[in-house]
């Protein structure tokens, strides 16, 4: 199992849609894929046509003591997935209270779903630092962390990159998503991260597209939306690179 864990350096910079994407074109190559949704704005769901007033998800299954793994769902493109599900603040901040009290839930549960060699758990993460990225970081292997072209990314990027504890001896990757060339901004931002020493970079960039946004307007995939755009092509080559990774790191 290669668990990999995807949080967004602040808001609005698209690790959910980086997660969703991820996980349907892993799925494209062959791979089994299950997908947790740890975020509590619980919108990883609408990226695969769940509809929208379907409120369950691991935090209420947890909350009426029922198994966790029972609010799984299969989408259309083969990824199965765990959504957060609807819950108010009282119920997620008892969920999050008991994850902090039980360091290796998570990895526990894991542990119980079937071991297979091409079998990847995605999971969606709050944005860097809240109190449930640790349980998801300490189950993964492999950390990406979001980034968007601008001031705010590279700040936090900077913070981030200063012995935070949750990174501590982790395999962390920084993925620039959004990015678009014709601004002077993404290229100055583009140039900064490279510049930083020992910067952990993901060597592929995700571009700015409209496309991405229209295709979770249709709840839709970016693969059955918009198959030949550029931005398909990126996540394209950030599977490729993904699987290679896990490759490197498990010799056969």
């Amino acid at each position: 199992m290669r668990v990999v864990s995807i949080s967004g350096i602040s808001g609005g910079v698209g690790g959910t849609t980086v997660a969703a994407q991820l996980s349907a074109y892993l799925v494209a190559h062959k791979q089994h894929v299950i997908a947790l949704d740890l975020s509590p704005q619980n919108t990883f769901r609408l990226h695969f046509g769940m509809l929208w007033e379907d409120g369950n998800g691991i935090v209420p299954q947890i909350q009426s003591g029922k198994p966790w793994n029972e609010a799984a769902y299969h989408s259309e493109c083969g990824v199965d997935f765990l959504p957060f599900g609807k819950a108010s603040s009282q119920d997620t901040a008892a969920f999050t209270a008991r994850l902090v009290r039980e360091p290796g839930w998570l990895k526990s549960r894991l542990q119980e779903l079937d071991d297979a060699n091409n079998e990847f758990v995605i999971i969606d993460c709050p944005q860097f630092g809240h109190p449930l990225c640790a349980e998801a970081f300490s189950a993964s292997e492999l950390i990406i962390i979001v980034l968007g072209p601008d001031t705010q990314s590279y700040a936090s990027f900077t913070e981030s990159r200063d012995q935070h504890p949750l990174l501590e001896g982790k395999n962390i990757t920084y993925l620039l998503n959004g990015f678009d060339p014709t601004r002077a901004l993404d290229r100055d931002i583009a140039q900064l991260l490279h510049a930083t020493p020992n910067n952990h970079l993901c060597p592929i960039v995700i571009h700015r597209d409209e496309l991405v946004r229209e295709a979770l307007a249709h709840k839709l995939n970016l693969g059955d939306y918009a198959p030949y755009s550029q931005t398909a092509g990126d996540f394209i080559a950030l599977t490729t690179w993904t699987i290679a990774t896990f490759a490197h790191m498990h010799p056969a």
